[in-house]
């Protein structure tokens, strides 16, 4: 007998039993799960229908679990961004503790503890006569490359135009999956960028365990506690990484939080741009 081709064979056989009792296992669990029944899923979407709040959207039938993940705020320092921003040609001038403020002609940036970032341009002269969504996302990312930070790690999440002005904001992505709060907010009109914000998170380190959370059915009951959206409309449910700097606050100062645990969340986009994140249930 030939050992080593038996091997060779048993081995492919022990593999192809582990995929199989995977995922059998798996669709067991799926199937024992009743929040993940199609009753119990018609059920939360009339009970959404009666607080008048409107599914855009298929909630997600899976069983959601995601590593913790570590995340670092994005820090620049007054000097760099004065270089990104102004060639270095601005004046800074110290307002309050950890606040910095820029200004030259027109312009103006705020830096706040080395993380929140805000730039104003009252500059009246149309560069853009012809502006529409698209040259609007063209100017963002022109903007983007200009001032120094990455376009890779972003997502445009929601986009409005109101009376000319182009609301765009993106949202921070890691293989796929949002981590939440972060934002890079641009308001655009003919003038080109009038206001641009930004408080991000990079990720630093991700757990190999996984925690199982409540599924999307299950979950998004608590919205029905929600008055305040009641009336809306649901555009998108997905997994993602939450990180509350209230839970890692530095001596009760959460705006001074560098850095912290990110945990799995349900995130809920609605059309008006606003979300919200259920991460205890």
């Amino acid at each position: 007998m030939d050992w080593s081709k038996a091997k060779t064979i048993l081995i492919i056989a022990f593999i192809v039993t582990n995929i199989v009792l995977g995922y059998a296992l798996f669709n067991s669990q799926r199937i024992d799960e009743p929040t993940l029944k199609e009753d119990f899923i018609t059920d939360v979407a009339k009970l959404l229908k009666e607080k008048d709040i409107t599914l855009n959207t298929a909630i997600p039938k899976e069983i959601p679990s995601l590593g913790i993940m570590t995340v670092e705020y994005e820090q620049r320092t007054p000097g760099d961004l004065n270089k990104s921003f102004f060639n270095n040609t601005a004046e800074g001038v110290t307002v309050n503790e950890g606040v910095v403020l820029f200004e030259k002609g027109k312009e103006k940036l705020i830096v706040t503890d080395g993380k929140n970032i805000l730039y104003l341009n009252d500059d009246e002269e149309e560069k853009y006569p012809s502006l529409d969504k698209e040259e609007a996302i063209y100017i963002s990312k022109k903007f983007l490359e200009e001032k120094g930070f990455s376009k890779d790690d972003m997502k445009l999440t929601f986009q409005k135009e109101s009376n000319g002005v182009f609301f765009l904001e993106y949202s921070k992505v890691y293989n796929g999956i949002y981590i939440e709060k972060s934002y890079t907010n641009f308001q655009i009109d003919k003038r080109g960028v009038k206001r641009f914000e930004r408080l991000w998170l990079n990720e630093e380190k991700l757990s190999e365990n996984k925690i199982y959370i409540s599924t999307a059915p299950k979950a998004i009951l608590t919205l029905l506690t929600m008055e305040n959206i009641y009336g809306k409309t649901i555009d998108d449910i997905s997994l993602c990484y939450y990180f509350d700097p209230v839970k890692h606050k530095e001596v009760d100062e959460p705006e001074k939080t560098k850095q912290g645990k990110a945990v799995p969340a349900w995130r809920i986009q609605f059309s008006d741009g606003n979300e919200v994140i259920l991460d205890e249930y």
